[in-house]
């Protein structure tokens, strides 16, 4: 009966996880898509990605950022993370960098190489 009780409680945290996942993934991206995640077993990665995906950097001196996109981004404190969903910003298979309005600062999205081998990184 314990055994029982522990796979159940198992089962109902792990549906948790994935729903709360889910939800968060469900603002940037389309049922259909969440759905490939899952058949392709790349719900981790985007779990990691909610996290470790976006960062910000000061733009380098005498680098010519003017054709990066612009984008407006409410600064959180620096020890939050920013949350690629709070902004509709797609994870791709190429580095993203965005310009941040009205202050010297680029936000770089890691592409999902990247975010991949970062996760391998440090199950090592």
């Amino acid at each position: 009966m314990k055994l029982f009780y522990t796979l159940f409680f198992a089962f109902l945290s792990l549906s948790s996880w994935s729903q709360t996942l889910e939800t968060e993934l469900s603002k940037t991206y389309s049922k259909e898509e969440i759905a490939q995640f899952k058949a392709e077993n790349s719900l981790p990665l985007y779990e990691y990605a909610l996290t470790h995906a976006c960062y910000l950097i000061d733009a380098p001196q005498g680098k010519d950022i003017s054709q990066f996109e612009v984008f407006d981004l409410l600064l959180p404190p620096s020890t939050e993370p920013i949350v690629f969903t709070n902004y509709s910003i797609r994870i791709l298979d190429r580095t993203q960098y965005y310009r941040v309005i009205n202050t010297n600062k680029i936000l770089v999205v890691k592409s999902k190489n990247i975010l991949s081998l970062e996760m391998q990184t440090q199950k090592k």
